[in-house]
């Protein structure tokens, strides 16, 4: 079984400032209202590199479990 490496808050500071703390997928602005959600790019949750993180917005990210 491959373990889940979470990310660092670093790492997260980081991709949201390179993302302009918009979503990656719709490009909401983050708030209050639209939290951050930090995901996998290549779906391996064992990859915890910053080229692998994504922010999206719960929408997208809600989106993406129907697909």
């Amino acid at each position: 079984m491959i373990q889940k490496r979470e990310f660092s808050n670093i790492h997260k500071q980081i991709v949201l400032s390179n993302q302009k703390h918009k979503c990656k997928k719709c490009g909401i602005k983050f708030n209050v209202a639209h939290l951050p959600n930090f995901g996998y790019t290549d779906g391996n949750v064992a990859n915890n590199t910053i080229s692998n993180l994504k922010v999206l917005c719960l929408e997208c990210t809600e989106k993406g479990k129907k697909i």
